[in-house]
């Protein structure tokens, strides 16, 4: 049984409010359009690139795979070598993040039917 059979108001009433007062959610829907397509150009602000520090490489901090295990891999005879997938190209690691978001919204949603749904 749906669950507005339930309620006390059914579609045809809450059709026919909607219906009696159809200027007033047009202009409300209007001025909520207006203001959000204006909101940008009035909160916006300059954009002014602040100087950036240039850094020599001896000065640059390393992550500890490269400061630590780097050290131990080239003493024991094992030196870095590129990754197979280089993920540090162009957008791969966005398309990569992308695909896995993709799949996790799929097996989320498809449980949710499962577990609230379906009975």
């Amino acid at each position: 049984m749906p669950f507005w059979k339930n309620m006390k108001l059914n579609p045809r009433k809450i059709y026919i409010m909607i219906k009696q007062q159809p200027r007033r959610y047009a202009v409300l829907w209007s001025l909520f359009v207006i203001l959000m397509c204006i909101a940008p150009f009035i909160y916006a602000e300059e954009y002014s690139p602040k100087p950036t520090i240039q850094a020599n490489e001896k000065e640059a901090w390393t992550g500890i795979d490269v400061s630590v295990v780097g050290k131990y891999a080239t003493q024991y005879g094992r030196p870095p070598r590129d990754p197979y997938i280089n993920t540090d190209r162009g957008d791969l690691l966005l398309f990569v993040f992308t695909l896995a978001g993709v799949a996790g919204g799929f097996v989320m949603g498809f449980n949710a039917r499962k577990l609230f749904y379906e009975k």
